[in-house]
Order: structure tokens, then C-alpha cells, then sequence
């Protein structure tokens, strides 16, 4: 069986066609230009891969907090991006989404009132295909940072505008005859949900044991460690949320722009990364590896420079880009093949590569 997985991120649409047993078939990216919406970035992204082979599913994952207004006739309203810093603090709750809708409501309410549905961005691919509006989640550990009835009455916003959560593996619709025409995928593919990008990374990294640590670098390059039950952390370097495997803790920085840096640079991101890491074994979490996931993780030279600023090994898996193996994860369990996202990330990956430091 093969999958079609497909990753949102702040600066390309990636896709990749991944069999059930873990193997990438066929992949392909395309950078977002100037006056290119999103279904044309999906079109384009289609015409690369290689789909002679029957795809049995399709999931998705996408950069978050952002939202993406649908309005009342079907039409995209302006996004509000992850990195844009408009928001408003909360009055109540952790979550991390309604703070743009409360500076939207503020600012410019003839477009917060013209919203139908806000979607994520892994949930708009999902209306995309499907016609249908929903926001993958993990599991219901995950509500307080999206949202809640609650959390969005008290803070001033219609939970009516906000479409319904969705377990990551479980179906949300299928395609539909429509999209089938504008994207060349079969109407009739079931779709089930993926999950923000940072957490289909650690899934799609088998980043899973108390200890282990998802390096992911994209436009912004971010650490998650699965920390063993419960955590606190006084470090404003750090944030703590839940971690896919159940009972563990993901504890998570994040370093901007990594991406761009030059070879003039490396002293001070290195510094910036060790200081990450510092900061993380001061909470009492020990560092040994970093599994990669993103972009970067297919340059060998990044890699080997990553292993001798941080002294860590730096694992890669075959499938450099976790975001696209994690959705594979969700589509295989949600077909029925995996018990748990959890199960289908130990069966499916593989670590081809270890850098270790010089």
C-alpha cells in the first residue's frame, strides 16, 4: 500500500508517495513564488511525483499557529502566519491559536466577522480535498493548546468560526470529484488527519523513548526532547507540552532563520544550539543524540557540523523529512494496518546515517 503525505511549511509545499513498509517511492518540493496560491503550489507539487502507484490514503501536516479564514462564499481570506506577531493575550488558557483571532477581532473585525471557518493550514489542504473542515490534533492532551468551547468564550471568540478537532490517524473525508480534476489524486482517497509539523517530525523521527531528542530544521529550526512523565521548567528558553508518547513530556526550543545561515555564522548558531542544549540539561535532560528531520538533515556537511559544534551524534533517518514519513504513520494506522501513529513509526523508520563528532 502507498500513501500520499504532504507537508505545509512557511516557505514550500512538500510531498512524498511512502509505502506502508516505511520505503519513500517518489518525492518532490515546491517553493511558494510570488502570487502562487496554495492549490496551485499543490498542482505543481502533483505533476512531480510519481502516482502510477495506487495511493490508498492521504495525510497532511502543516507550520502552526496559523489560521486561514474561510469565508461565507468558499473564498481565502489573508492567512495569519505562525511568525507574523499578531496577537493579543490570552484572557484565559494555553492556547495557541486564539490570540491571532483575538487581534483579528480587534483590528479587523470586518474580517473576522466575514469568517466562516478558520482553518489551520494541515486543515485546509484537508477542505482542499475533501470539502470538509477540521483541525487534526494529536489526541484530546492537545484541546487546551488549540481550543475549547471555554477557552474560547472566555476569550471572546465564536466557537462557531472554529471547525471540529480530529484524532491524528482519523479519517476526516475523501476526496472529492472536484479535486480529484484540479490535482490528479482519486476521488474516493480516503484522507485522515496528520498533525502540526513539529509533532509528525517526532513521529516521523521514531523520536518516541524518554531521552531521545527530534532535531527539526527547516526556516526556523526546532528541539523537541521526550522527557519521562511530568516537567516543569523555569528556563524562558524552553516550552513544555505534551508529548506524543503517552505519560512523557516534550520540553522544546526553538532557533529562528537557521536555514540561512552562512559559513560566517556557524560560531554564533553554534553557540545558540549548545546553549539550547544547555539549557535542556539544566532541567535535568541528557542529550546523547539528535535525530534530524527537515531540509538540512540532507546535507552531510550541516550534519557533521552539527555533531562537532554540539559533541552529540546526529542520526538520519532514510527519510530525511519526518514531517512526510509521521503522515505516512497517520494514513497506515488510520487504514487499519498500524495498531497506533506510535507502532507504524517504530515499524517504518529506519536510521541510514550516523554523524558522529570529530
Amino acid at each position: 500500500m502507498y500513501a500520499l503525505c504532504l507537508d505545509i511549511g512557511t516557505s514550500s509545499l512538500k510531498g512524498a508517495v511512502i509505502s506502508s513498509e516505511g520505503k519513500l517511492v517518489s518525492d518532490g518540493r515546491i517553493y511558494y513564488k510570488e502570487g502562487v496560491v496554495w492549490q496551485q503550489a499543490l498542482y505543481e507539487l502533483m505533476q512531480k511525483l510519481d502516482c502510477t502507484f495506487s495511493i490508498s490514503a492521504v495525510a497532511v501536516s502543516g507550520a502552526g499557529p496559523t489560521f486561514i479564514p474561510l469565508k461565507k462564499d468558499n473564498s481565502i481570506g489573508k492567512p495569519l502566519f505562525w511568525n507574523d506577531k499578531k496577537e493579543k493575550p490570552l484572557v484565559a488558557g494555553k492556547s495557541l491559536y486564539l490570540p491571532k483571532l483575538m487581534w483579528l477581532k480587534e483590528n479587523r473585525p470586518e474580517e473576522y466577522e466575514e469568517t466562516c471557518c478558520f482553518l489551520t493550514m494541515d486543515g485546509f489542504f484537508n477542505w482542499m480535498l475533501t470539502g470538509c473542515c477540521n483541525t487534526p490534533i494529536f489526541d484530546d492532551r492537545f484541546i487546551p493548546f488549540f481550543w475549547s468551547k471555554e477557552d474560547a468564550a472566555q476569550n471572546g471568540i465564536d466557537f462557531e468560526k472554529l471547525p471540529p478537532l480530529v484524532h491524528t490517524g482519523e479519517k476526516v473525508g475523501e476526496v472529492t470529484s472536484e479535486a480529484e480534476k484540479k490535482f490528479g489524486i482519486k476521488a474516493g482517497t480516503p484522507v485522515f488527519a496528520g498533525g502540526s509539523d513539529f509533532l509528525m517530525a517526532i513521529l516521523g523521527t521514531a523520536s518516541l523513548e524518554p531521552g531521545q531528542v527530534c532535531d527539526r530544521a527547516g526556516t526556523s529550526e526546532g528541539i523537541n526532547y521526550c522527557c519521562a512523565g511530568d516537567k516543569k521548567s523555569a528556563s524562558p528558553m524552553l516550552r513544555i507540552m505534551p508529548h506524543i508518547t503517552q505519560g512523557c513530556a516534550n520540553i522544546s526550543a526553538r532557533l529562528e532563520n537557521s536555514v540561512k545561515l552562512s559559513e560566517a555564522d556557524w560560531e554564533q548558531y553554534g553557540n545558540q544550539l549548545c546553549r539550547l542544549l544547555q539549557a535542556l540539561e539544566q532541567e535535568g535532560c541528557t542529550v546523547t543524540a539528535l535525530r534530524m528531520s527537515g531540509g538540512q538533515a540532507k546535507n552531510a556537511e550541516w550534519n557533521q557540523l552539527r555533531a562537532n559544534i554540539t559533541g552529540r551524534k546526529v542520526l538520519v533517518p532514510e527519510i530525511e523529512d519526518g514531517e512526510l514519513t509521521g503522515c505516512a504513520c497517520a494514513a497506515f494506522t488510520g487504514l487499519g494496518l498500524y495498531e497506533t501513529p506510535a507502532r507504524a513509526a517504530e515499524a517504518m523508520v529506519r536510521i541510514k546515517r550516523e554523524y558522529i563528532p570529530e
